[in-house]
């Protein structure tokens, strides 16, 4: 039986930190203001989930209609208010904001994003479903709210998938816009 010790003299020795070599990988850029507080309830966010590799996921009249009662139902258990929503066959599109619980929206994105992976593996999927991330775009206060509402309403009338966004099934209105 051999001896799998080793004296700490034997263990990295020779090695050069890892801060002074170079990555053969892209630097990813940080995807969130830095110091900026997602979790003001005053706040309104314009946030994009999209599918790893553009997958056509949110295709299924069934699963669709399980993703928008996700979420509801995340929406009533975390305490964000989804003013507008649209599922599109490769993303979705969220304008949300925080009330007063001082969950930050990315908390809220992570569970929702979790949440609805887990979904897609009931209805026959396997792995990730999701980009690593989330978009996002905070909504300032000289923005028009309900242009930014009726953007993300017509994705699927932009997409010619239907002339009204009225007819498309899988994108309304749950709370009532903050004007």
């Amino acid at each position: 039986m051999s001896d799998n010790t080793y004296s700490p003299k034997d263990v990295g020795e020779g090695l050069v930190p890892s801060s002074s070599i170079p990555s053969p990988y892209p630097h990813r850029k940080p995807t969130r203001l830095k110091d900026f507080d997602y979790a003001a309830a005053n706040m309104v966010f314009f946030a994009t989930l999209c599918c790893l590799d553009k997958r056509q996921a949110f295709v299924k009249g069934d699963f669709n209609a399980a993703i928008v009662d996700c979420i509801k139902k995340e929406r009533e258990r975390i305490g964000h208010a989804v003013y507008a929503f649209c599922l599109m066959p490769d993303h979705i599109h969220l304008l949300i904001g925080p009330l007063e619980t001082g969950v930050p929206v990315t908390q809220f994105m992570g569970a929702l994003s979790s949440l609805i992976t887990r979904l897609s593996w009931s209805h026959g999927f396997a792995g990730r479903l999701f980009q690593r991330s989330f978009y996002d775009h905070v909504v300032r206060k000289d923005e028009d709210l309900k242009r930014v509402a009726e953007y993300i309403l017509n994705n699927p009338v932009r997409k010619g998938v239907v002339a009204n966004w009225q007819d498309y099934k899988h994108c309304g209105f749950i709370d009532p816009l903050p004007l």
